[in-house]
């Protein structure tokens, strides 16, 4: 008769059943430990993309708020995007060279805001989805000293998004 001998029958009297009660223990263990555990989250969904931004630079005239042929045509450009885009909104933000005195600045800084809210609004544009803000002498594309002309300091940023 063949006998097949397993490395618990060399084990002394009551090995065997020791190694059993050892395993269920062991494995009694595991459950309670996971079920003491929170449940698994699944991944939550990443954050939406951004929405995708534009900007567009429209340029005035010293001392002044009206829009040239040039300025028309990209106020018009980016109420087509605007539009175009669910939902979108429609940042104006005016700004002036130093020319003037910084409240001067500041009002015509308004005033050009206005003046391209106005020409958005009239190209189709909601009125509520354009916000419009001046910042005078502040955020100069051109470094100057106080009293300069400078036409790129001279103008209006259109952020639609």
């Amino acid at each position: 008769m063949l006998r097949v001998l397993t490395p618990f029958h060399y084990l002394p009297s009551g090995g065997y059943q020791m190694i059993r009660s050892l395993l269920a223990i062991v494995a009694i263990a595991f459950a309670v430990a996971a079920c003491d555990q929170a449940p698994q989250q699944a991944n939550p969904a990443p954050p939406p993309a951004p929405l995708p931004m534009k900007y567009w630079m429209v340029f005035f005239d010293t001392n002044s708020a009206t829009l040239n042929d040039k300025a028309a045509s990209t106020v018009a450009e980016a109420a087509g995007i605007a539009k175009a885009m669910a939902n979108s909104r429609v940042t104006v933000t005016g700004f002036t060279d130093t020319d003037g005195s910084p409240a001067y600045n500041m009002a015509l800084s308004l005033r050009r805001a206005q003046a391209v809210k106005a020409a958005l609004v009239a190209s189709g544009v909601s009125a509520a989805a354009v916000t419009i803000s001046g910042k005078g002498e502040e955020g100069l594309l051109v470094a100057t000293p106080d009293q300069t002309k400078m036409e790129s300091n001279r103008r209006v940023q259109i952020v639609v998004q």
